[in-house]
């Protein structure tokens, strides 16, 4: 090949090289100015990716305003729990199954296709998936609270019996499958890997002069046949703090939230993720390998500035979503996506950083319920239904 060849070539791939380079820094810069600038991501949510919904154009489900319902989402589907019936709705806003719950109080959780609900300080417990009550069973002593995961494993702790505290789990089909019993310490919570092969607990004692709060990792396979020697792994936490939940992040890590921090358990392992800070206004830890931060900064005398940071849990990677001066009334959040309710716009934010949805009311929101691909607008008498 003779030089006249090559210089060809060359100016090509340098023409090349240079087209690459100015898209990726556009692509940066964009990204950044969504981030960052509210009236610009307003500007591309509504005319770019059409993500901005009303709640005009949109189906509903009309509630009975003078009975006690519990509204929940989990699937594809949209539940209204009154008077022993548990109303399931698609995202079409039609009924698609009625089932006989005897539950008044609930206590509920989920995770894809199974939903768990007992009677709060009841016997009743129940397991559902799609159209269906998978089993249901009835235990002695207080239902405290109940945890599922996406096989359909399901734990439950147990209070007022002769023990302090017990913790049941069953398989998917209703199998009880082990049971630990605590002695001396109150089990808070509990949630199961996603492979089904550990159960993290959630336990404090009392018996000190101050709260000592404690996890621990049991090997479910041993837990089988010798429950009392299957704790694989412990952490104790510092003097003081109060456990107040654990989700597992994939098959081996059990994220704890505490009052003051949040750590990583895994089978062989512990590791400080975050220490909370007096301008964090909420944390959620129930998403699939993130923490999702409400925090404020000040920018005047009387004014703030609020931003969600989401935080992975297996790596050290970070994202950014500002929602400026919109004073976060609650927020719920269901695997890779949160949905903050700002009083009359409800904003879904996947924890890549991105607007999901926007959702703009005529009037205040009371309250959101959120599934994996539907969630639920509840007013005083109707639940708007969006799909995600």
């Amino acid at each position: 090949m003779d030089i006249e060849e090559i210089k060809p070539q060359r100016s090509i791939s340098l023409v090349k090289t240079c087209i690459i380079f100015f898209i990726s820094v556009v692509i940066i810069f964009t990204t950044a100015r969504y981030m960052s600038n509210e009236d610009f991501r307003s500007s591309v949510n509504r005319n770019i990716f059409k993500s901005e919904v009303s709640e005009d154009t949109l189906k509903s489900i009309d509630i009975d305003n003078n009975t006690n319902v519990n509204i929940y989402a989990y699937d594809k589907y949209i539940t209204v729990l009154a008077k022993n019936l548990l109303l399931q709705y698609d995202e079409t806003g039609d009924l698609v199954s009625k089932l006989d719950v005897n539950i008044s109080v609930p206590i509920m959780d989920s995770a894809g296709k199974f939903l768990a609900i007992a009677e709060n300080s009841g016997q009743k417990i129940y397991l559902v998936s799609g159209k269906e009550i998978v089993w249901e069973r009835e235990l002695e002593g207080e239902i405290s609270r109940v945890s599922v995961n996406e096989k359909g494993f399901v734990s439950v702790i147990i209070k007022n019996t002769a023990y302090k505290s017990k913790i049941i789990v069953f398989d998917n089909s209703g199998t009880d499958l082990f049971t630990i019993f605590l002695h001396s310490n109150y089990a808070i919570c509990a949630d199961i890997s996603d492979n089904s092969k550990y159960l993290a607990v959630g336990e404090v004692s009392y018996s000190g002069t101050i709260v000592k709060s404690s996890v621990y990792i049991y090997s479910m396979e041993k837990a089988q046949t010798d429950p009392k020697n299957a704790v694989i792994n412990s952490y104790e936490a510092d003097g003081g703090e109060l456990i107040i939940g654990i989700n597992y992040n994939g098959s081996d890590t059990a994220v704890c939230m505490f009052n003051s921090y949040v750590q990583k358990v895994t089978k062989d392992s512990n590791e400080r993720l975050y220490d909370i800070t007096p301008y964090d206004s909420f944390i959620d830890i129930s998403l699939d390998s993130e923490i999702a931060i409400i925090n404020r900064s000040e920018t005047g005398m009387f004014s703030y500035e609020y931003q969600i940071d989401f935080k992975n849990t297996l790596g050290k990677s970070e994202r950014v979503y500002i929602l400026n001066q919109d004073v976060p009334n609650f927020v719920v959040s269901n695997k890779n996506k949160i949905a903050v309710n700002l009083g009359r716009e409800v904003e879904f934010i996947k924890t890549s950083g991105w607007l999901k949805k926007k959702y703009i009311s005529n009037t205040t929101v009371n309250s959101v319920v959120l599934g994996d691909s539907i969630a639920g607008i509840v007013y005083k008498n109707k639940i708007v239904i969006i799909s995600l």
